[in-house]
């Protein structure tokens, strides 16, 4: 099974301010991350969602060690354990950059702190961990399990997302990529070099999940293999038709004859650039492969309804993904039709569509009364072609930071008129608060109290 954890990269920031204040005779401080995990059959995601300072009276005076702090602290941290459901996870700061080593101290004393706290709650994620300036070891107990899980891969969950590398994840690379990154002779993606000296690897290693694979789908599908994505989870339950033929790219005559799947048509786009590409194909409902999608660095939604984005951002949020929903419509104005579209970037923690004003409970109620009624939205290739090529704009700076933007919430509004894409007016006003509907505090799986 694999395990991985995740960090709002604004929580592991405030530790790391907090971490690094010096201490009146402590030569350095230590916090506890509350933890929650979500579960799939081939999966455990510990997501930290909290970080607590210890107050200076909490520290003991010891020369023989770094560090100590007194009972009633570890006390504390039992309580939230028993109280609020969730683990804890010591961590402290050793400085300097890489891999930070644990000094003889953390590896005699830690896991016998780790293992108290498993006493408590063994269902959720206890253990411990050592920041450095850009890099952790993390020792953490599998809930279920009774032994310590050593460095288990970190992501860092904002702009930009910061994805660590697993030992076992490069199996899925396709030996082209891992020769490449060996060798450095390849000169296939030099004019995306801008993008960042490690975009290469970035791309190779990410796992992106898409949702509907027609007219949206298929162009961000194309985009993301010419760049160098070669981890996909793909989730269409429709085969494709005559009438999709106008606006989804790479599907032919003789696919709409063998009546073939959207996701089959995407996946043959991807490995013509890739031969060895991992490709995780779902010919279902996106419902059927939650185990798949948490998987994922990132998700993509190209869904109809407004119903079916709630739901998709509802599940992202709660396993901490960040979500790129795009749409497009073509509404009628009276006198004229006029194309409309959106690109929005959902983060765990930031706004989401309804802090936006995107998804409310009228456009809800309506869908939802429209429910049945015969006929297909009017679609065209080029306007969602602009769409994605947006879309994927925001993937790409997502996971390489390279515009510098530092934006976590993104609104893009699109008119077909005159190809014009806007920020939302409304997204200034929003977009440095928290969001209300999806708390951190209810990441990961539900969690179930007696009453």
């Amino acid at each position: 099974m694999h395990v991985k954890l995740k960090i709002p990269r604004e929580l592991f920031e405030k530790a790391l301010v907090d971490l690094k204040r010096p201490h009146r005779f402590a030569c350095e401080r230590v916090g506890f991350f509350s933890t929650r995990c979500s579960r799939g059959p081939s999966i455990t995601i510990v997501h930290c969602i909290d970080y607590h300072s210890l107050s200076d009276d909490h520290y003991i005076e010891d020369n023989f060690v770094g560090v100590r702090i007194g009972s009633s602290a570890i006390t504390e941290a039992m309580s939230r354990c028993a109280s609020n459901k969730v683990g804890q996870l010591h961590v402290h700061y050793h400085g300097g950059h890489g891999v930070p080593r644990p000094s003889h101290d953390d590896c005699r004393e830690l896991p016998l702190l780790a293992r108290s706290l498993r006493h408590v709650d063994a269902e959720q994620a206890q253990g411990w961990a050592i920041l450095s300036a850009d890099n952790t070891i993390l020792f953490i107990n599998e809930p279920g399990q009774s032994e310590d899980s050593p460095n288990m891969p970190l992501s860092l969950i904002g702009y930009p997302l910061t994805i660590q590398e697993r030992a076992d994840r490069r199996e899925n690379i396709p030996y082209s990529v891992l020769h490449r990154l060996a060798s450095g002779k390849s000169n296939r993606y030099t004019r995306q070099s801008f993008l960042g000296p490690d975009s290469e690897r970035i791309f190779s290693n990410a796992i992106v999940g898409i949702v509907g694979l027609g007219g949206g789908g298929s162009h961000i599908s194309q985009q993301l293999a010419h760049l160098g994505i070669v981890n996909y989870v793909l989730c269409d339950a429709d085969r494709i038709t005559f009438t999709n033929l106008n606006r989804t790219v790479n599907a032919t005559l003789f696919d709409v004859i063998f009546k073939r799947y959207k996701t089959d048509i995407a996946a043959r786009t991807i490995r013509r650039l890739h031969w060895n590409a991992s490709i995780i194909n779902h010919h279902a409902p996106w419902e059927s492969a939650t185990d798949s999608l948490m998987q994922c660095d990132i998700v993509v939604g190209c869904v109809d309804t407004f119903s079916g984005r709630r739901d998709l951002e509802a599940f992202c949020r709660r396993h901490l993904i960040p979500y790129v929903d795009v749409g497009m419509d073509v509404q009628d104005l009276g006198d004229r039709r006029e194309i409309m579209g959106q690109v929005i970037l959902s983060m765990p923690g930031r706004p989401c569509m309804r802090c936006m004003g995107f998804l409310n409970d009228q456009v809800l109620a309506e869908e939802a009364r429209r429910y049945g009624d015969a006929g297909g939205r009017p679609q065209v290739v080029w306007s969602n072609g602009v769409l994605c090529s947006a879309a994927v704009g925001v993937i790409v700076d997502l996971l390489t930071g390279w515009s510098k933007s530092k934006r976590d919430s993104i609104y893009l509004n699109f008119r077909g008129s005159d190809l014009s894409i806007t920020d939302d007016p409304r997204l200034p006003y929003i977009e440095n608060g928290d969001c209300l509907h999806y708390p951190l505090l209810q990441a990961g799986d539900p969690i179930f109290t007696t009453l």
